[in-house]
């Protein structure tokens, strides 16, 4: 059967939909093929309105094949363009989701490890073994570009991230991002999204976007699925996690329940000199903590189809964190190399944590074309920790006498937040080709933090009035953007505006100190898409994004670490804002390289505050340089043979340090990171896998950092029918995953290495059952997922 038009320019058009809600599919890989050969022509990406085009065709006979990650792949009508046919405009594409297909029908399409789109790359989490079993914080650690130092997740250019769960923003950083990302195994995700410019519509906090996509189920019915995992090594972690979704013809329930224990140690060893004229003072700091904990986490909502085009939801998602964290520090002090005291520091810490998110959403599509969507959230979110401190240093003499009665200390800090957050969002179809986005939203945030330090004194315990304080923080942010959509030629284009005005009210009451900052910014974004020829595409984008501090690197509370060193945060921290340009060429949808530019104003870094005539050292956080970085990056994942598959990326840059304190030297580095992941297709249901990764000495805010290297692998075989499946991996097998650091910036002269526990062997078993093709519950994107972040908490689907 053969179709013909008539204008003046030979060209095949058409619009791509995904069956299941009608909606236009984006990114949907698009190729036309020469028939009967089969002959690739020519290759596009379907843009945000589902519309693809090829223009100045040559005479003959073509087909078209359309494929989208997650659904059945479509084959056309063959299409013959002739002398005299112009335009051919091809009926609307519906793709079918894979698990649509009849049961005895076998799926064998491979979804690949890694995907490379001009807009995004895709890590699919699910087809990694070494991932299993582990939770979303580690399996960040593992993927290409990200950096996890300490607990902080960096991106492009050792940024920030700003991280979102199924679209859902949620700004975060340092212990609060752990908190969050572990109660999340990795047997509830689908794959993470890698957005070097996202548009105004998402908050511009952070430098890039990671998108973690929990997985969804389909059609009508039941189906519950169970994993467990178990990990032994330094020390032990368990994981039970219960998904369940049931959905009728209008109503889908969903819930699932995780519970996590665990007990995993980190070591932490600090040496510094000060030296003060011809005297030189020595401290060795050695740390252990060890974190046990347990962790209950559970999800619940239902979407109802109010009529095909209007859905309305609610979530309700919370978790209940119980803690003992036990602190072990020794600390050994010399002066000139003659050894002259040691103190050890012991703490047990009990901490509870507790967090409830509601969640209420509406979607509608409006109009005889579908060309008016509306979308709107309300959120609240309630976040309350309470911390029981027991400290005692004792002192010694080098020959392990104890010199003096020991101290005791007693700290208790209690935090309440409270987020309340809406947002509308609007999009107009205008043509074929192009489309407006809108939207405006509102959040606030009320956060009271307390701590009191008492000492014992004379058998009783007394408050120490320079460590016990009160501190509030009181912020609205307005915000509202407007994001444009459109085809010019070949190039697809994208531009945005986004308009944030922030009210930051700070009071410390001990001392008394206020900060009430009032600040309103602009943040444009532009994507120009390109292509070249049938095989390259080329991406050429610009945004600006800001990275405000989180609450509690605002709290100026004082940790008492030992005698000599304290951490607090910064009451004045200022937030930091980042100008991006990347221009990428993606080669036959599949390899990728990228070069990028950046400028950070008002960087802000951890940072070691230390007075030299008392030996007191501070950690904190401070706007310390502005910082620029040169980068490429290249993405090449290879097809050894049918069953060998090689992903290799790589990552070159070139970072200079403008530093604002005058006594400081203005630096510079080059980075060197690769990291390889191979996957092997043993049998059809026995799998194998290795990671490796490696890094050059760098220097990254105030420290140079040592080469880092470490590998991972694992097997995983298909069990029970194909409904069940169990994995066998080992992480960081070398034990070789460590931070080491020295630093001389302004007075210091200090050296330290960083030890997480990383090393385990991990069995996870997984196993579902009932009606394997439900249709997920409704992704939704809620409006207080930055604020919620910020403050350790999650609003985010299941």
């Amino acid at each position: 059967m053969a179709a013909f038009a008539q204008t003046s320019q030979k060209s095949i058009e058409g619009k791509v939909l995904s069956e299941e809600s009608m909606q236009p599919a984006d990114a949907a890989t698009v190729r036309l093929l020469r028939h009967p050969d089969s002959t690739l022509i020519a290759t596009t990406i379907s843009d945000v309105n589902g519309f693809f085009e090829f223009r100045d065709i040559k005479p003959g006979k073509y087909f078209i094949a359309i494929n989208k990650v997650g659904y059945n792949r479509f084959y056309t009508l063959q299409y013959v363009v002739a002398d005299g046919t112009g335009k051919i405009k091809t009926p609307d594409v519906k793709l079918v989701p894979l698990n649509y297909q009849l049961k005895e029908v076998k799926v064998t399409a491979k979804k690949n490890f890694i995907e490379v789109r001009p807009d995004k790359t895709v890590i699919n989490v699910e087809k990694s073994i070494v991932s299993a079993g582990n939770n979303m914080l580690d399996v960040l650690r593992n993927a290409p570009g990200i950096k996890v130092s300490g607990e902080e997740v960096l991106y492009k250019g050792g940024q920030k991230a700003l991280i979102a769960i199924n679209g859902k923003v949620t700004q975060l950083t340092g212990e609060q991002l752990a908190e969050l990302l572990k109660s999340y195994n990795s047997s509830m995700v689908s794959s993470v999204e890698l957005i070097a410019n996202p548009s105004a519509k998402y908050d511009a906090a952070g430098g890039g976007l990671i998108n973690i996509v929990l997985k969804k189920n389909r059609d009508l019915g039941w189906r519950i699925g169970v994993v467990q995992a178990a990990s032994v090594g330094e020390n032990y972690r368990f994981t039970s996690t219960v998904n369940l979704n049931y959905r009728a013809k209008k109503v889908n329930l969903f819930g699932s329940y995780v519970f996590t224990a665990s007990e995993v140690p980190r070591f932490w060893d600090v040496d510094r000199l000060i030296t003060i004229g011809q005297n030189t003072s020595d401290y060795k700091m050695r740390y252990k903590g060890t974190t046990r904990l347990k962790n209950y986490t559970f999800n619940t909502g239902a979407d109802w189809t109010v009529s095909p085009k209007q859905n309305i939801g609610f979530i309700v998602h919370g978790y209940a964190t119980p803690a003992d964290i036990d602190k072990r520090n020794t600390t050994n002090i010399a002066y000139n190399g003659v050894p002259d005291s040691v103190i050890t520091t012991n703490s047990g810490i009990d901490r509870n944590i507790y967090n409830l998110n509601y969640n209420l959403n509406y979607k509608g599509t409006f109009g005889s074309d579908d060309q008016h969507v509306l979308s709107a959230d309300l959120d609240y979110s309630d976040y309350d920790r309470r911390s029981d401190e027991n400290l005692r240093n004792d002192f010694f003499n080098p020959a392990g006498t104890q010199v003096r009665d020991p101290l005791f200390f007693q700290v208790t800090s209690p935090a309440d937040i409270n987020v309340y957050s809406g947002k509308i969002d609007y999009t107009r179809v205008l043509s074929k080709e192009s489309s407006v986005e809108a939207g405006i939203k509102l959040s606030k945030v009320n956060s009271d933090n307390r701590i009191d330090f008492n000492e014992q004194v004379d058998g009783s315990y007394q408050l120490v009035p320079n460590l016990t304080d009160h501190f509030v923080y009181k912020e609205r942010i307005e915000a509202g953007y407007i994001n444009y959509n459109t085809k010019i030629g070949s190039t697809d284009v994208s531009a945005g505006l986004r308009a944030e005005q922030t009210h930051a009210d700070r009071t410390s009451f001990n001392p008394n100190r206020r900060a009430d900052t009032s600040y309103f910014n602009l943040f444009p974004s532009i994507q120009l898409i390109r292509g070249v020829g049938d095989e390259h595409q080329f991406t050429l984008s610009y945004n600006r994004r800001i990275a405000r501090p989180n609450y509690q690197d605002l709290n100026p509370f004082v940790a008492y670490i030992d005698p000599y060193a304290f951490s607090t945060g910064n009451p004045f921290l200022k937030p930091q804002y980042v100008n991006y340009f990347e221009l990428a060429d993606t080669y036959l949808i599949k390899f990728k390289a990228a070069l990028s530019f950046s400028v950070t104003n008002d960087f802000y870094t951890t940072i070691y505050e230390q007075n030299n005539a008392t030996g007191v050292y501070t950690t904190t956080k401070s706007n310390v340089a502005n910082r620029h970085v040169y980068g490429l990056e290249i993405t090449t994942p290879f097809d050894i043979t049918p069953w060998w598959q090689i992903n290799n990326y790589i990552e070159l840059s070139h970072s200079r340090y403008f530093y604002k304190d005058a006594g400081a030297v203005n630096k510079h580095a080059y980075d060197f990171l690769i990291q390889m992941n191979q996957a092997f297709s043993i049998t059809e249901k026995f799998k194998a896998e290795v990671n490796a990764n490696y890094e050059t000495p760098t220097y990254f805010g105030i420290k140079n950092y040592r080469e880092q290297y470490y590998f991972s692998a694992g097997l995983s075989h298909v069990i029970m029918r194909d409904q069940g499946t169990i994995r066998l991996a080992m992480s960081d097998i070398f034990n070789t995953q460590i931070d080491r650091y020295d630093t001389r910036f302004l007075n210091l002269n200090m050296r330290g290495r960083e030890k997480p526990g990383t090393r385990f062997v991990t069995v996870t078993f997984s196993y579902r059952f009932g009606n394997n093709s439900l249709k997920a519950a409704r992704k939704r994107t809620g409006g207080s997922g930055d604020e919620v972040s910020r403050m350790g908490g999650s609003t985010n689907d299941n």
